[in-house]
């Protein structure tokens, strides 16, 4: 079996932090809302052994707030280091990054309540944008460009399958310490797969600082920071890419809204209406990862052989984007595991398509700037969507609507806003999106 010849050194490392800390963030994410509602005082004892529902939705707003203070802190400091690291080079700014992953890892485990956790949300924020954005902007300069989607492909399936072994780990470590403790403590219970985000944290860190300090001459000389210099890096593309890359931003900010409303409210409708146990949730996460990694996979293989990177991506808003409507009508798991499962598979085809066209559209001496401003108003979408949900959940969860004489709980508005809002951008990206013809 021959290794694709793209696959170098450097490239192997860019795949394992990828790979290794999004196991650590996913291997938190089933426990995650449980420990919030166990610091508000919600949830008192281990969550299986509970007899009744869990009222998850007092708990909305603080689960809008961690994740708008997630994005919030990660979207200006997106395109900061973007900018920063086209100047400074991509590898110290990975390290800073992991460095911050690690001390954020060890701020989770020592938090005494939600204001703590909120400021530990903050400094994970910071660190995402000095990793992620800028190890996807290195890994397209070290692969040549008819290598670029199958590259960035298995990127992102390496944090799909990340996704989907990190949940079964988290719960698994969760598990691990509550059949092994007589009487086990509800907060060290969940504290637990904090521990392990800390581990691989450092391992990832100790991986970047093998990573090439620059490729050639892609990194420009050292110069201050400023927004008017962010700003004239966009002058630079032509007509056709700068309205590309405009249509692309405003649907970043549009879908991170939709996506921060969604994420927010489908916590507690799961935790409220559909699973009590932690284990649900990791199942959910773990299988839709599955069908994430498939998609990417296919989507990155056909992307590099007919190109059509456009179309591609446009696909996978109209499978995706209808799901929404129907999911807050399903309170059997596997059901929606299933709607779930279809609906992640907007973001296998996506992601890193819409990366690679990024990159095909932008010189790369501006790419750090373009990729960094992308994940700003995103982030800066998500983060307003996350507070808007937690808000509507709260304000909705309890109420019930009459729709042509059909009963429906006000928990399904938050889904169908998102559903909207996918329909909008994908007629926005079919018309204004033009994607550049390949040079071989």
């Amino acid at each position: 079996m021959h290794l694709p010849k793209f696959l170098t050194r450097h490239v192997a490392i860019i795949f394992s932090i990828s790979f290794f800390v999004n196991l650590g963030f996913s291997c938190i994410s089933p426990v995650f809302p449980y420990y919030v509602l166990a610091l508000k005082g919600i949830l008192k004892e281990i969550p299986e052994e509970l007899v009744g529902t869990i009222e998850a939705y007092q708990a909305s707003i603080e689960l809008g707030a961690l994740m708008a203070a997630f994005m919030i802190s990660r979207a200006p400091m997106a395109a900061f280091v973007g900018y920063l690291s086209d100047r400074m080079g991509r590898k110290r700014i990975i390290a800073l990054g992991l460095t911050l992953y690690f001390l954020t890892a060890v701020g989770f485990i020592i938090s005494p309540d939600i204001p703590s956790l909120i400021i530990a949300r903050i400094l994970q924020g910071i660190s995402s944008a000095m990793v992620w954005p800028v190890a996807e902007t290195l890994l397209t300069e070290i692969v040549d460009k008819l290598h670029r989607g199958k590259a960035m492909s298995i990127y992102v399936s390496l944090m799909n399958f990340a996704g989907i072994f990190g949940p079964s780990i988290g719960v698994a470590i969760y598990k691990l310490y509550i059949v092994s403790t007589a009487n086990p403590d509800l907060f060290t219970a969940l504290r637990t797969p904090f521990i392990f985000l800390a581990i691989v944290s450092l391992a990832a860190l100790f991986s970047s600082l093998s990573l090439p300090k620059k490729k050639g001459n892609s990194i420009i000389k050292k110069s201050s920071f400023s927004l008017r210099g962010m700003i004239d890096s966009l002058k630079k593309l032509s007509a056709d890419a700068k309205q590309s890359i405009y249509v692309i931003y405003i649907n970043g900010i549009v879908n991170g809204f939709g996506m921060g409303i969604v994420n927010t409210s489908a916590i507690v409708y799961i935790i409220q209406e559909v699973v009590k146990d932690p284990a649900g949730l990791g199942l959910l996460y773990s299988i839709s990862g599955v069908v994430t990694i498939a998609s990417s996979l296919l989507a990155g293989h056909l992307s590099d052989r007919i190109g059509k990177r456009k179309q591609l991506i446009i696909a996978g808003y109209l499978i995706s984007r209808p799901v929404f409507f129907i999911i807050p009508f399903v309170k059997n798991l596997w059901l929606l595991i299933g709607l779930y499962s279809l609906a992640t598979l907007s973001f296998g085809i996506g992601m890193p398509l819409m990366r690679v066209l990024q990159a095909d559209l932008t010189p790369t001496e501006i790419r750090g700037t373009i990729f960094g401003f992308q994940q700003t108003f995103f982030n800066s979408g998500t983060a307003a969507g996350a507070l808007a949900g937690g808000y509507l959940c709260a304000a909705v969860s309890t109420i019930n609507f009459n729709i042509f004489g059909l009963s429906v709980k006000g928990i399904a508005l938050p889904f169908w806003i998102t559903a909207t809002l996918g329909v909008f951008t994908t007629i926005l990206f079919w018309l204004f999106v033009t994607e550049p013809e390949r040079k071989y």
